[in-house]
């Protein structure tokens, strides 16, 4: 009878051991934030119990997972990363996971040539930005002759690459039209933003849809009241990426 009791007690520790990391395992709520608005179908994957997911639209995700297990995520339009869950991230409600995005994609040189299709008598030209005259010359035909670009393109999908640009470019747009609706200094004094945080607050509300269809339209002080809202919530935000 005493030659099984070490069998039992091992048996009984292999019990408890399992059960304490099946208590532990649990579906944790993520969020990742990034300068975009393109958040959806981040691939997102615990390394430690091989367990994968996409973010939903907001960059929203759940995933089982456990302390200490290893999150990856990874995007084309985004910097990879990882990051190790830790027993405070376990009792989150929210876990919120930064990323960078490529900013490369617009760098661009602009050069302001003398000599266009307008000074030689053709007509006024058409004005493009950056991202916009890449794009042009990636898909334009150039009056029926294939080019070079368009043969890269082909085979590499930078015109991919470019048109994403031009969405870009766009949304800065949209983000600086929606902080200019109130002077800089009501950001950093009321607000309480910090001025290297302006234009990351500009994109985090950009994600609200309530903004989006109200910044034009909404009488100033109701619109006051929705930005302070933001804020709020983005500092809560910066608090827990510090």
């Amino acid at each position: 009878m005493n030659k099984k009791l070490p069998y039992l007690l091992i048996c009984l520790l292999t019990l408890l051991v399992s059960a304490t990391t099946i208590a532990q395992t649990k579906t944790v709520l993520g969020k990742v934030v990034a300068k975009t608005r393109d958040l959806e179908g981040i691939f997102v994957k615990n390394t430690t119990i091989n367990k994968s997911t996409y973010t939903q639209k907001g960059g929203y995700f759940t995933i089982e997972a456990n302390p200490n297990d290893t999150l990856i995520f990874s995007a084309v339009h985004l910097i990879g990363r990882d990051k190790v869950l830790t027993k405070a991230d376990m009792n989150k409600s929210l876990v919120f996971v930064p990323m960078e995005f490529f900013e490369n994609v617009l760098d661009e040189v602009v050069i302001d040539r003398k000599v266009n299709s307008e000074t030689l008598g053709f007509g006024k030209v058409k004005r493009y930005t950056p991202a916009q005259r890449n794009l042009h010359r990636a898909t334009s035909s150039g009056g029926g002759i294939l080019p070079v670009d368009a043969i890269v393109n082909a085979i590499s999908g930078r015109t991919k690459m470019l048109k994403k640009a031009v969405e870009l470019e766009a949304e800065q747009q949209l983000v600086l039209q929606i902080l200019n609706k109130f002077p800089e200094e009501y950001y950093t004094n009321k607000l309480k933003i910090p001025v290297q945080y302006h234009m990351a607050f500009g994109y985090f509300m950009l994600q609200d849809p309530n903004i989006l269809t109200s910044f034009q339209n909404v009488h100033t002080e109701q619109l006051g009241l929705m930005y302070a809202e933001k804020a709020t919530e983005f500092l809560e935000i910066v608090k827990v990426l510090k």
